[in-house]
């Protein structure tokens, strides 16, 4: 399966240029049964999939998430799910565009307990679960995104610590 990832790095000072860390990502959530007895993309027949993430500052984020979520805050991140989240979602001859993903830098930075490509990574495995249809509105699906991510960040940190 190819994967399209648009990157827009709308913060000044940071630059995000490792698609491979998402593609893997991606291979590690795709490997897994829970994620695909419950996201809906394995309905349909694809050959590749799209999305954008969007990189910006607490200013920016708190600026969408007012106008989307009516909350005048700003949060780590926020996602828009087309596909997952459209009642007749689309797939463009073997494509499937997931939707956009976008990240305030600003709270990464306070939130990361290691490094913040750590915390870019979590947030971008809890995006891409978001993408896939996973939410998060009572604490038993809570529980079962953190499961996810916690499974996904130990094997990115075990790759990099093998390298």
């Amino acid at each position: 399966m190819k994967t399209n990832i648009s990157v827009l790095n709308n913060y000044i000072g940071y630059k995000f240029n490792n698609k491979n860390v998402v593609k893997k990502i991606i291979k590690l959530l795709f490997d897994m049964p829970v994620v695909k007895e419950n996201s809906c993309i394995f309905n349909y027949d694809f050959k590749q999939i799209s999305f954008d993430i969007v990189f910006c500052s607490d200013e920016e984020i708190q600026t969408v998430n007012k106008e989307y979520r009516g909350k005048d805050v700003p949060t780590d991140v926020i996602t828009f799910a087309l596909f997952a989240d459209d009642k007749n979602p689309v797939v463009f001859g073997d494509t499937i565009n997931l939707g956009e993903i976008i990240i305030s830098v600003d709270t990464a930075k306070r939130q990361a307990k290691i490094t913040l490509e750590d915390e870019i990574e979590l947030l971008l495995t809890h995006g891409i679960l978001h993408l896939l249809g996973f939410d998060h509105q009572n604490d038993e699906d809570y529980k079962l995104v953190v499961g996810i991510q916690d499974i996904v960040m130990k094997e990115l940190r075990s790759a990099k610590i093998s390298i």
